[in-house]
């Protein structure tokens, strides 16, 4: 018998603000996968859907600080002309 494709839109609440989230699994006991539109390239899993979803909070927390610095920090050549 064929696993039933799982998917469930999520919003994960972070200290940054709300993200929409898909959390999809083939076989739920085998845990979920959740990608963020508003996140690009992000994904993280969880062995459960709660579980994937405090990865996808300290993930998506993450990922939005990285953003932050990585606009934030100099550029390499204005560190050599300084």
């Amino acid at each position: 018998m064929k696993s039933k494709l799982q998917k469930i839109e999520k919003l994960v609440r972070t200290r940054f603000g709300s993200f929409l989230c898909l959390f999809e699994s083939n076989k739920p006991e085998a845990g979920f996968t959740v990608t963020s539109p508003a996140a690009d390239g992000f994904v993280t899993h969880g062995p459960t859907l709660a579980a994937a979803q405090k990865n996808a909070k300290d993930g998506l927390e993450f990922h939005y600080e990285c953003s932050v610095l990585e606009q934030c920090a100099p550029q390499v050549g204005a560190l050599q002309h300084a």
